[in-house]
C-alpha cells in the first residue's frame, strides 16, 4: 500500500510539473507593434546578449546550457554529498531501528516515536538532499521562461522583417512600372498613413502598406496583381534564406525538430503565430491573409518533406528521451555497484528503488512531451543538459563517495558504542 501511495505521489508530481510548464507558455500575447527588447525579462535579455555575441541561436543555447551547468555545479555536488550522507546515516541507524522494532513492535506509535528520536540524534532527514534539487528546478523554470520570451521576441522580429521585405518589394515593383497604378497605390498609402491617429510610426506605416495593397488588388484584381505578388515573394524567400535561424539539420530552431513545417500556420493549435502574438490591430483581417501569403513563400525554401516543408528529423526529441533514460539508469546502476552485495537492502533502499523505477518511466515521457511540442532550441538544451549530467555523474560519483565514506569511517571509529549508549 505504501509503495502504491509513493508511485501515485510521483505520478501526481510529474503531472503537476507538466501542467506548470504548459501553463507557463500561456502568457499574455505579445503586441506585434510594440514588442521590443524592453519586454524581455532578465534571462531573456541575457539570451539575447549571448545570441548577439555568438551569432547562431542553436550554438547560443549550447553555450547557455554550459553556463547554467557551471552555475548549478555546486548545487549538484551538494545534492550528491547530502544524498550519500543520508545513505550512510541510514545504514548506521539500521541496528538501532531493528532493535526498536524488536522491542516495541514494527510500525507501532511507540516505535515510531523512538525512531524519530534516533533520526533527530543522527541528523537524518530524507528531505535534506531535496533543497538543491528544488533550487535547480527553480533555475530550470527561470531558464525556460527566458528561452520562451526570447523565442516570442525573435518570432515577432523575424515576421516583421519578412513583412517589411514584402511591402517594400511590392511598392518598388509597382513604382518601377509607374503610371496610373503607381499613382493610385501611392495615394491609398498616403490616405491611410496621414489619417491614422496612432503615435506608433511603425504601426501606421505597416497598416498603410497593407491597406494600400489590399485596396490596390481589389481595384485591379488579384489575378492581374499576381506579377507584383510573385516578385515580392521572391524577395521574401531571399530574405528568409539569408536571415532564418537554422542549426545543423534543423531548418528553423523556433519550430520543433519534427516533421512539422518550417513556419507554423497562423492558427496552428500548438505553435501558431496567433497563439503568442496579438495582431488584432493589423490592417486587414488581423494579418491572417498576409501571414499565410508570406508563409507560402517560406515553405518553398525548405529542403525536406512535401514541398520542402519538414523542419527537422525528430533526432533531438528521440535523443532527449534516450538520454533521460540513460541518465537515470546509469545513476541507479552506479548506486548498486557502490553497495556491498552482502548487505541486505534496507526499507529505505526498497522505497528508493520503487521511486527510481517510476521516475525511469515518467521522465522519458515528460521529455517526449517537451521534445515534440516545443522548439528545436529547447530540445537542444535538453540534449546538452542530459549529456552533461551523465558526464558529471560518472566524474563526480567516486570522489563524492570517497570523501563522504572516509568522513563516516572516522566518525564510526570514534564512536563505536553508539548503539550501546542509546540502549542504556
Amino acid at each position: 500500500m505504501k509503495r502504491k501511495k509513493q508511485i501515485f505521489a510521483l505520478v501526481m508530481l510529474f503531472a503537476l510539473l507538466c501542467v506548470f510548464v504548459l501553463a507557463s507558455c500561456q502568457t499574455e500575447k505579445a503586441d506585434y507593434f510594440n514588442y521590443t527588447e524592453a519586454n524581455l525579462g532578465v534571462m531573456g535579455k541575457l539570451v539575447k546578449l549571448m545570441h548577439g555575441w555568438i551569432g547562431n541561436y542553436g550554438w547560443t543555447v549550447v553555450v547557455f546550457t554550459l553556463f547554467l551547468k557551471l552555475v548549478t555545479l555546486p548545487l549538484d555536488i551538494w545534492q550528491r554529498v547530502a544524498s550519500r550522507k543520508m545513505t550512510q546515516k541510514n545504514k548506521q541507524m539500521q541496528p538501532l531501528l531493528a532493535e526498536i522494532d524488536k522491542r516495541y513492535g514494527a510500525n507501532t506509535p511507540r516505535a515510531n516515536e523512538e525512531k524519530k528520536k534516533v533520526y533527530g540524534k543522527a541528523g537524518y532527514s530524507m528531505f535534506s538532499s531535496c533543497l538543491p534539487m528544488i533550487i535547480s528546478m527553480v533555475i530550470f523554470f527561470v531558464m525556460f521562461a527566458g528561452l520562451r520570451d526570447y523565442s516570442t521576441y525573435s518570432s515577432v522580429k523575424n515576421f516583421q522583417g519578412l513583412s517589411d521585405t514584402y511591402y517594400e518589394a511590392y511598392y518598388t515593383t509597382v513604382q518601377q512600372e509607374g503610371g496610373e497604378k503607381w499613382d493610385y497605390l501611392q495615394n491609398e498609402y498616403n490616405t491611410v498613413f496621414e489619417s491614422s491617429q496612432e503615435t506608433n510610426e511603425y504601426k501606421k506605416q505597416t497598416n498603410a502598406y497593407i491597406v494600400g495593397i489590399d485596396h490596390f488588388e481589389n481595384k485591379y484584381g488579384v489575378a492581374f496583381c499576381e506579377t507584383y505578388r510573385n516578385a515580392s515573394l521572391e524577395k521574401v524567400k531571399e530574405y528568409y534564406i539569408g536571415n532564418h535561424e537554422s542549426w545543423l539539420w534543423i531548418q528553423n530552431v523556433w519550430q520543433p525538430d519534427t516533421w512539422v513545417s518550417v513556419m507554423p500556420a497562423y492558427n496552428d493549435s500548438t505553435n501558431g503565430f496567433s497563439a503568442t502574438v496579438d495582431m488584432s490591430e493589423f490592417g486587414v483581417d488581423s494579418g491572417l491573409t498576409h501571414y499565410e501569403l508570406i508563409r507560402s513563400a517560406v515553405l518553398q525554401t525548405g529542403i525536406r518533406g512535401k514541398n520542402g516543408a519538414w523542419n527537422g528529423l525528430m533526432i533531438l526529441p528521440l535523443l532527449s528521451i534516450g538520454l533521460s533514460f540513460l541518465s537515470m539508469f546509469l545513476s541507479q546502476y552506479l548506486d548498486k555497484k557502490s553497495k556491498n552485495k552482502a548487505e541486505q537492502p534496507t526499507q529505505q533502499d526498497i522505497q528508493t528503488a520503487t521511486t527510481n523505477k517510476t521516475m525511469m518511466i515518467m521522465m522519458p515521457l515528460m521529455m517526449a512531451i517537451f521534445g515534440f511540442m516545443y522548439t528545436g532550441a529547447f530540445a537542444i538544451y535538453m540534449v546538452v543538459n542530459y549529456t552533461l549530467s551523465i558526464l558529471s555523474t560518472v566524474a563526480l560519483r567516486k570522489p563524492v563517495e570517497k570523501i563522504v565514506d572516509r568522513s563516516f569511517a572516522k566518525e564510526e571509529a570514534k564512536n563505536k558504542s553508539g548503539k550501546a549508549s542509546y540502549m542504556r
